[in-house]
């Protein structure tokens, strides 16, 4: 029993700690997709209102790099949040033409970035080189042509780091409610095997003293000792009329 008893402690603690980690797998990665959808259509309405200041300011037959107004623009814009760490606009050839980092104005745009912007019917889109990413808004002109893009940079790692403090927060409790749920079904199941060692042990006496008694066996004790009566003077009846049978049966063979 004792074996038994460290054996099923031992499936509860493997069940307790599958489903807790499945848990907190789930919630981690649910988290971690949320906020990164929250923080995509954060930056893609700051895209947005940059690409309302373009289209205000670009006149019919008006080139792209020649807005005057736009680098305060965008200076603005990166103002409003501190997540973002750049604003970029490109033409349609990767060439920088505005940039609130004045060390990427010399710049191209990245191959992979300029791959994912150049998708056909695309208006939004993301890209992910070397630890920075970006959001992205495709511009066009009053006749619908593409004529350039703007990229909102920002970075991978400042993404990642509440991430890690959630994973941190999501172990501890996850540790905590796997403790408290393998301590509960620890002691439920040794509660019920307990009982159920009782009943067991019940039913073995009851089964012993009625069979060691005989017929003239004084009334049986414990939850099964009636139950043990009768089905033992079932038995014995079936007996007797077996045996009665069996002789009736030599009495005809006989004649």
């Amino acid at each position: 029993m004792i074996s038994t008893n460290r054996r099923m402690i031992a499936v509860a603690t493997l069940v307790c700690g599958f489903a807790v980690g499945m848990a907190g797998l789930l919630n981690y990665f649910k988290y971690c997709s949320t906020v990164e959808h929250i923080i995509k259509d954060r930056l893609i309405v700051t895209g947005r209102s940059v690409e309302g200041s373009i289209q205000g300011s670009l006149a019919i037959g008006m080139h792209l790099g020649d807005i005057n107004t736009l680098p305060g623009t965008l200076e603005r814009e990166r103002a409003t949040d501190n997540l973002i760490l750049g604003i970029d606009v490109f033409d349609t050839d990767g060439q920088m033409l505005y940039s609130t980092d004045r060390l990427r104005a010399a710049r191209h745009m990245p191959a992979g970035w300029l791959a994912a912007a150049r998708k056909d019917g695309q208006s939004e889109w993301f890209a992910q080189d070397d630890g920075e990413a970006a959001a992205g808004i495709s511009l066009t002109n009053n006749f619908g042509l593409r004529i350039g893009y703007v990229a909102l940079r920002y970075s991978i790692e400042r993404l990642h780091e509440p991430e890690r403090r959630v994973a941190v927060q999501l172990a501890a409790l996850s540790a905590a409610v796997f403790a408290v749920a393998t301590l509960l079904a620890a002691g439920g199941l040794l509660l019920a095997m307990r009982r159920l060692a009782r009943d067991v042990q019940a039913l073995n006496t009851d089964l012993s003293g009625s069979t060691a008694n005989g017929p003239n066996a004084a009334p049986a004790r414990g939850p099964f000792g009636a139950v043990m009566q009768r089905y033992m003077a079932t038995v014995r009846e079936a007996e007797t009329r077996i045996a009665h049978l069996h002789t009736e049966l030599q009495r005809g063979s006989g004649t």
